[in-house]
C-alpha cells in the first residue's frame, strides 16, 4: 500500500510538469541569438505566433527572421538564413540605413517542416562584415 502511494504522490507532479512544458513550447515559436560582442540580435520564427519584437501586435509569420539593432554603435544587424544547411543564402534582412535603435519587419517564405536553418547573425557596415554567428534550427 505505502508503495502505491509513493508512485501516485510522483506521477501527478511529473504530469503536471510535462503538461506546462509542453504548453510553453507550443507558446513559444521563436528563439533569438545575438551578434558577435553584442550590438544586436536575429530572430528565427519557425511557427506564426505572438510577435516577440512587436507585443500585442499582430502575429510573427511562421518560417521567418528578423534583426534588431539595439546599439548606436555604428554597426548595423544582418540576418541570414540558409535553408537546407547547404551554404547558401535564401533570405537576407537587415536594419542597413536606420538609426539605433531599430528592429526590421519580418521576412518569411514557406518552408517545408522539419527543414534543417542555419541563421546567421552578421554586424555589417558598408561592405564590411564583422565576426557572423550562427544557430542551427528547424523549420
Amino acid at each position: 500500500m505505502r508503495l502505491a502511494k509513493t508512485r501516485a504522490a510522483c506521477v501527478t507532479p511529473c504530469v503536471f510538469d510535462l503538461a506546462f512544458a509542453t504548453a510553453n513550447s507550443a507558446y513559444a515559436a521563436y528563439w533569438s541569438y545575438g551578434a558577435y560582442e553584442g550590438g544586436g540580435y536575429g530572430y528565427w520564427n519557425y511557427d506564426p505566433g505572438p510577435d516577440p519584437i512587436a507585443q500585442g501586435g499582430p502575429d510573427a509569420p511562421g518560417g521567418s527572421i528578423a534583426a534588431c539593432d539595439v546599439s548606436a554603435d555604428g554597426w548595423g544587424i544582418e540576418v541570414r538564413l540558409d535553408i537546407n544547411r547547404d551554404g547558401d543564402i535564401d533570405r537576407t534582412i537587415s536594419t542597413r540605413g536606420h538609426a539605433s535603435p531599430y528592429c526590421s519587419d519580418w521576412l518569411s517564405g514557406n518552408i517545408k517542416e522539419d527543414t534543417p536553418v542555419r541563421v546567421w547573425v552578421v554586424k555589417v557596415s558598408g561592405s564590411t562584415d564583422y565576426r557572423p554567428v550562427y544557430k542551427d534550427g528547424t523549420a
